[in-house]
């Protein structure tokens, strides 16, 4: 970024404007690593003579400012339950000389790349889950079924802008909305069972969870963060990729059971997994991996759930309750 010239620190006045009142910049350095964004470290004196540090990415283009504005919003959710997880948002704005480019700011954390502690990050997670339950109506739709359905289809169709459409995707989409979806999530809503609406991370991968330097805690960040089931965070946790798998989820579930039907846990993991197959594969135009095992993932359900919501009683042994 162009940035103009503030005590002897090229920084964007913008940018400037919105650290603390008096605070001298020391240094902007890089730090850390993104693909989708420019990350710097900002080393500062506060008026009062204590030093404190700040975190800044930006992006250019005509998503980032959805982008760093997405990210400030979802991010003070998060801090206001998990403030000792979660770097204090500070600001996001627009850069005064490049008007197409936008940032965010936070707290600054030295982490390693290390995994986080097993125990400590599934009880930050679950603590985090816990206490971000609210006993409403969920009002941005009447059923998680039906939220889930309209942000499955939203990736599907970015993934398709990177990809290009492709004839067995489009069948087994429709298996997914007609079949799978239905069959999988509905029974968490009928016959007397109800979703508790959580905040959701929704972004719960390594890159995003490191261990404090000092401290050791698992500092959580980047989210993109909505009110949901509790499994969905779990989704990005299958992923072989991301090395972090069932002995994660197991811990996990010590603090928070898994939701009823039981039997129907790992094929929701699936399920819930599936999105992020989808985001890498829009990500990423240049490589069929993940389009790849998106799709071996949705043959998989669709041919064990070929007869829908209408094979829930019998597929775990009972009668399909009325809704």
């Amino acid at each position: 970024m162009t940035d103009t010239r503030s005590s002897n620190i090229d920084i964007d006045e913008n940018v400037l404007a919105k650290l603390p009142e008096g605070v001298n910049v020391l240094s902007i350095s890089p730090s850390g690593a993104s693909a989708w964004s420019q990350t710097v470290r900002i080393d500062t004196q506060l008026a009062d003579g204590t030093s404190k540090t700040y975190f800044k990415k930006g992006a250019i283009g005509d998503r980032s400012c959805e982008m760093m504005r997405g990210t400030f919003q979802s991010e003070q959710t998060l801090y206001a339950f998990a403030p000792s997880n979660v770097p204090k948002p500070l600001a996001w704005g627009t850069y005064k000389q490049e008007p197409d480019s936008h940032f965010y700011m936070c707290d600054f954390y030295d982490m390693t790349d290390d995994l986080p502690d097993i125990a400590r990050f599934c009880t930050v997670v679950a603590k985090m889950h816990l206490d971000t339950y609210v006993n409403n109506d969920n009002s941005w739709s009447d059923f998680w079924e039906k939220w889930y359905a309209r942000a499955l289809k939203r990736m599907l169709q970015e993934e398709e802008k990177s990809h290009g459409p492709d004839d067995e995707l489009k069948v087994l989409t429709n298996a997914m909305f007609e079949k799978v979806i239905p069959r999988l999530l509905r029974p968490l809503e009928t016959g007397g069972r109800q979703i508790k609406p959580y905040v959701i991370h929704s972004n719960l991968w390594p890159g995003n969870v490191k261990p404090d330097a000092e401290t050791d805690e698992p500092i959580i960040f980047d989210s993109s963060a909505f009110w949901g089931h509790n499994e969905a965070d779990l989704g990005s946790w299958r992923a072989p990729r991301y090395r972090l798998g069932r002995p994660y989820m197991t811990e996990y579930h010590k603090h928070i059971s898994v939701s009823p039907p039981a039997e129907d846990w790992d094929d929701r993991n699936a399920l819930y997994a599936l999105r992020y197959d989808l985001l890498h594969s829009a990500l990423f135009p240049k490589e069929p991996k993940f389009r790849k095992a998106a799709m071996d993932e949705m043959r998989h359900l669709v041919d064990k759930y070929s007869e829908g919501y209408a094979g829930f009683g019998t597929q775990l042994g009972g009668n399909v309750e009325d809704d």
